[in-house]
């Protein structure tokens, strides 16, 4: 009976997977359907610009919108919820991904889209405090710095600029840091009068990346504290710090792009489909580009309209994008990416990637659990999308479609069994993706503590042994640099 309990929610979890790919399938297969030469693309009552937000109420593109992750759609989780005399929390490691931004392509009628946002409250009061700030000249950083003259807003508020984050993607952020700050506060008092040398701000070198850990900041801890920070630069998306060189990722990389090429090529009508919206969809000077046919540049391009409910672009007034378009792309780059998750190549790829991520995450538990812990107590790496995937991938989680949304989060919680008095038995982290416990997921945890339902406890000293016995295992090799150099046939 205990063994078919456990295996229950690996059940439930498998059972989400296979309907999740037969559901895009199922659209895959509409997509050659849609394509069938004796249809047309368009009907003829079919509007030269059909509004997005019709797409909210269909049952196939409304999961569409979750990717948005629209700041009043951004909800507490199961964040700072284990409120008992016996664990402690000590410390806090936030991942996050920057919020919503403008597109990464020169995209056809991009200033017909609206980026900006209505003033919330926090937003009008955030606005407030970095103007206040700034012509007090004490919002500043030492030095000339990484972020010397980076601007805290986006420039443009309501236009949509390549690359750049959007009043909407701090609205996020802030969203976000508030509602974090309402979990921890009752079961961490700490974080209501955190200190500058308590915490560790690392950001990489993009203004969506240092605006959104800006942005969460605010809603998180006290803005005095705010005002007297430093955030460090990271010269890597993957937070690699003295672990980057290696020559190997490269060719991990060529093997997944050649496999992607090839499941696209094996897939026509997706290849068609891909190209047509592209046509509509980019400008002309970026549709000589080799990403103009990809579904993956297509999909980013898309989110600009479909995160702002704007209207979709048309190349001739009878040959516009519609709603069955941004589906089909949609569940055809979800389902690769669901197939990338599995690829052994990948895997190996996103190992070697994180490997200076997680030693530098494991340090800081060390350093939050010590004897003489001077901090910090609470770390943040501002990332990007690839940041988290790749991270989540090293350490054995499951797939999670929406766990690279805007504004995304990956949260380790640091504990302390106050009973306990054997130093090496009394630490522990919890592990949440976007408020959900994944703890479970963690291959390398071998003896869980269950506090309830919600919330599960591995021990430090299992990631400690994972990351020095245990990490390069898979690539027969003992350490970083032999791995970096490790023969992949």
């Amino acid at each position: 009976m205990t063994v078919n309990v456990l295996r229950m929610p690996q059940n439930k979890a498998i059972h989400c997977y296979l309907l999740m790919s037969v559901w895009i399938l199922l659209l895959i297969v509409g997509i050659y359907k849609f394509l069938e030469p004796k249809q047309k693309l368009l009907e003829p009552s079919s509007s030269p610009a059909e509004l997005l937000s019709s797409l909210s109420v269909d049952v196939k593109t409304k999961r569409i919108f979750k990717i948005c992750n629209f700041p009043e759609e951004i909800i507490l989780g199961d964040e700072g919820i284990v409120q008992t005399d016996k664990w402690q929390l000590k410390g806090l490691i936030v991942l996050i991904r920057h919020g919503d931004r403008g597109p990464l392509q020169h995209i056809r009628k991009i200033s017909s889209i609206n980026c900006g946002i209505e003033n919330a409250e926090i937003l009008t009061s955030y606005k407030e405090y970095l103007h206040n700030q700034t012509l007090s000249g004490k919002l500043s950083w030492v030095g000339p710095g990484p972020f010397h003259g980076f601007p805290f807003l986006p420039t443009y508020p309501k236009q949509c600029q390549l690359g750049q984050l959007t009043m909407q993607g701090i609205a996020q952020l802030l969203k976000l840091g508030h509602l974090l700050r309402k979990s921890y506060e009752q079961v961490w008092p700490k974080i209501k009068y955190i200190q500058p040398s308590e915490l560790v701000v690392l950001s990489t070198r993009y203004r969506r990346t240092f605006q959104s850990a800006l942005a969460f900041l605010f809603g998180l801890i006290p803005h005095e504290t705010l005002s007297r920070i430093n955030i460090h630069e990271s010269q890597s998306m993957s937070f690699c710090f003295k672990d980057c060189g290696c020559p190997i990722t490269e060719k991990l990389s060529k093997y997944v792009r050649k496999n992607i090429t090839h499941q696209l090529r094996s897939h026509p009508a997706v290849a068609s489909l891909a190209d047509m919206t592209g046509k509509s969809l980019f400008s002309p000077s970026a549709e000589q580009g080799s990403f103009a046919s990809d579904p993956h540049a297509v999909r980013d391009a898309l989110l600009s309209f479909v995160c702002h409910r704007s209207g979709l672009p048309c190349e001739s007034p009878l040959n516009c994008i519609k709603r069955q378009n941004v589906a089909g792309i949609f569940a055809y780059t979800d389902w690769v990416n669901y197939q990338k998750w599995k690829n052994i190549f990948w895997k190996r790829y996103c190992l070697l990637k994180s490997y200076g991520l997680i030693s530098h995450i494991v340090q800081q538990m060390l350093y939050m659990v010590s004897s003489s812990n001077n901090g910090p107590n609470l770390v943040l790496y501002s990332g990007h999308d690839h940041t988290l995937e790749q991270l989540a991938i090293a350490l054995g989680l499951q797939n999670d479609p929406f766990l690279l949304r805007y504004a995304g989060r990956i949260i380790f919680e640091i504990y302390q069994d106050s009973w306990e008095s054997n130093v090496a038995k009394k630490n522990y982290f919890r592990l949440l993706s976007n408020g959900k416990d994944v703890t479970k997921q963690i291959g390398f945890c071998k003896n869980l503590i269950s506090v309830d339902s919600k919330v599960n406890l591995c021990k430090i000293e299992d990631i400690v042994r994972f990351l020095h016995d245990d990490y390069f295992s898979s690539l027969n090799v003992s350490n970083f640099k032999d791995a970096c150099f490790y023969k992949n046939d």
